[in-house]
């Protein structure tokens, strides 16, 4: 009787051992998950912080292959020039706004678009481009009066250039933004230095 009480015993401090164990390895694997999955959510966040810092900036002369957001082609953009100017195309820009403050010009980019993608499309139904001064808001754009080359069907592998056409201001500014696909993922920024400075 005393040898089946001391393995009654024996039995039951094994079991609680054992269990014992059990809970103390699920405890410890989900904190290892906790961890794990901690750490990769750390990693992420530091790939984009990495990823925005390390975005490519272009410059004048310079192509870049650019994503549409919303309609998912791509499209190459050189910018061959940025100028500031009293009229573009042969329209002043008394035609556009009307203004006395010598300040204000017509802000030019010349540009050449080429059309990467499998399908046809009208450049200026396509894109959105956006000039400013950096860490500033847009200025007025206007270059669909200027440019009516982008308002005709481009087919795939064509290209054309013209320019976008912006009302800034010239003196507050020692670098100008040229953004494409502003507020997205694709989002493209050409640096242009004022051309007065």
């Amino acid at each position: 009787m005393k040898k089946l009480l001391l393995a009654a015993l024996f039995l039951s401090l094994l079991l609680a051992a054992c269990s014992s164990d059990s809970g103390s390895g699920e405890t410890a694997d989900t904190a290892e998950e906790e961890n794990s999955e901690t750490a990769e959510n750390e990693n992420d966040t530091d790939t984009s912080d990495t990823s925005e810092e390390d975005k490519e900036v272009y410059s004048i002369g310079d192509t870049a292959v650019i994503t549409s957001d919303l309609y998912e082609f791509d499209y190459e953009v050189t910018v061959n020039d940025f100028y500031f100017a009293e009229e573009a195309n042969g329209k002043p820009m008394e035609d556009i706004m009307s203004t006395s403050d010598d300040n204000f010009k017509l802000a030019v980019a010349d540009v050449t678009f080429k059309n990467i993608s499998d399908e046809a499309y009208v450049p200026h139904d396509m894109y959105s481009a956006n000039l400013s001064a950096i860490d500033e808001d847009g200025g007025e754009i206007s270059y669909n009066e200027f440019f009516p080359e982008a308002d005709e069907e481009l087919a795939p592998g064509e290209e054309i250039t013209g320019p976008l056409v912006y009302v800034e201001s010239v003196d507050y500014a020692d670098t100008f933004l040229l953004k494409f696909e502003m507020m997205s993922d694709e989002e493209t920024h050409f640096e242009l230095p004022n051309p007065n400075q």
